[in-house]
């Protein structure tokens, strides 16, 4: 990760702009979110970690709605609390059709607001081309947020708009 800025912000939400990361994969290549700028609607999930299982669930049915969310000029961007070996054999264990980023410190949870108690939380953004965000989507005590299935919808709502 090239930002080291782990300060606590606000939680983003519906109107809000993103907050561009650039980031290291989980494969090792580097993930800027500003290169998906005017070019596609993004969907981003950040997971509490490798080991939770709700989040497992939520990235395996994210990878079975991949296509539906590519085919509406989407694309999902996993950010998973973790070391890049453990988000590395996620991605390979769930067959995760999408880019991983590794985010051992925290800082891009804490970007977005996503670090309570030193603990990651889990959320998803929906955001136009423009990183302009339409659904923010965080995950409750119980783990309850969007289902996996609602991301194309909104994606194919978010393309409708622009």
């Amino acid at each position: 990760m090239t930002t080291t800025d782990t300060k606590r912000h606000a939680i983003p939400g519906r109107g809000d702009q993103i907050d561009y990361f650039t980031a290291t994969g989980s494969d090792g290549e580097t993930i800027r979110t500003r290169d998906y700028y005017m070019r596609r609607n993004l969907a981003l999930v950040f997971s509490h970690g490798p080991d939770c299982a709700a989040c497992r669930d939520l990235l395996r049915g994210l990878a079975r709605q991949y296509a539906a969310a590519r085919a509406e000029d989407g694309q999902v961007i996993a950010v998973v609390a973790g070391e890049p070996a453990a988000a590395e054999a996620l991605r390979h264990d769930l067959d995760l059709p999408f880019p991983v980023v590794a985010d051992a410190d925290l800082a891009v949870h804490a970007r977005f607001g996503l670090v309570e108690d030193g603990a990651p939380l889990a959320a998803i953004f929906v955001t136009d081309r423009y990183g302009t965000i339409y659904d923010a989507s965080v995950a409750d005590a119980t783990h309850q947020m969007m289902a996996p299935e609602e991301v194309p919808g909104w994606l194919e709502f978010v393309a409708c708009e622009c």
